[in-house]
């Protein structure tokens, strides 16, 4: 049987390329400047929180594969990596340092879909039905991908938003496990990307 570990994420303000100025300001002119600092401090934390919880796994990482979030399947997924870590996000610096001891990453997305869903996200026609529908059909294929690259005896780590529901389309040959993040934020601020 194959494991997957799904680790619930939050996006970077490097994950947001250039859409960040636009959110902190809007964030800061809601909440102000000591709250931004607040959230900013939490979110590290929370990072800080989800590598310690992969760390105590004690997994072998040359039988790891990674699954990321909006990462596409092309050949450029090491590259897309290294250039997130290096504008300084968590994950995809947790995603080189597993790398680095050994583990695979794996092209995790349909690229026609994420251009989909820049295209519905900039579109005056998207509605909650549209953007339900594309996420589902993202985690379909985010499951065949993973049912696809993912052996018997392998682990599969999926770093995934929380808004995905991967898990019920994966099949029973799969078993998931969840891991457990402590969230530091305070009540009601959103998360970019969620």
């Amino acid at each position: 049987m194959a494991r997957l570990i799904y680790v619930p994420v939050l996006h970077s303000m490097a994950e947001m390329g250039a859409a960040a100025p636009a959110y902190k300001a809007a964030f800061i002119a809601r909440h102000g400047a000591a709250k931004w600092a607040e959230r900013c401090a939490a979110f590290d934390a929370i990072w800080r929180s989800i590598a310690e919880a992969i760390k105590a796994l004690r997994l072998d990482l040359p039988r790891v594969k990674l699954y990321q979030d909006s990462l596409p399947v092309c050949d450029k997924e090491s590259e897309l990596v290294m250039d997130l870590a290096a504008q300084g996000s968590p994950n995809h610096q947790l995603l080189e340092s597993l790398m680095r001891g050994g583990a695979t990453l794996m092209g995790t997305e349909s690229p026609a879909l994420l251009v989909d869903e820049y295209k519905l996200m900039q579109s005056p026609d998207r509605t909650d039905a549209k953007a339900s529908a594309l996420l589902d059909a993202r985690d379909r294929f985010i499951a065949e991908r993973i049912d696809q690259t993912l052996g018997e005896a392998e682990v599969g780590v999926l770093f995934i938003g929380a808004l995905h529901r991967v898990a019920r389309f994966l099949p029973a040959r799969i078993k998931v496990d969840y891991v457990a993040i402590r969230s530091d934020l305070p009540h009601g601020q959103e998360q970019p990307g969620m």
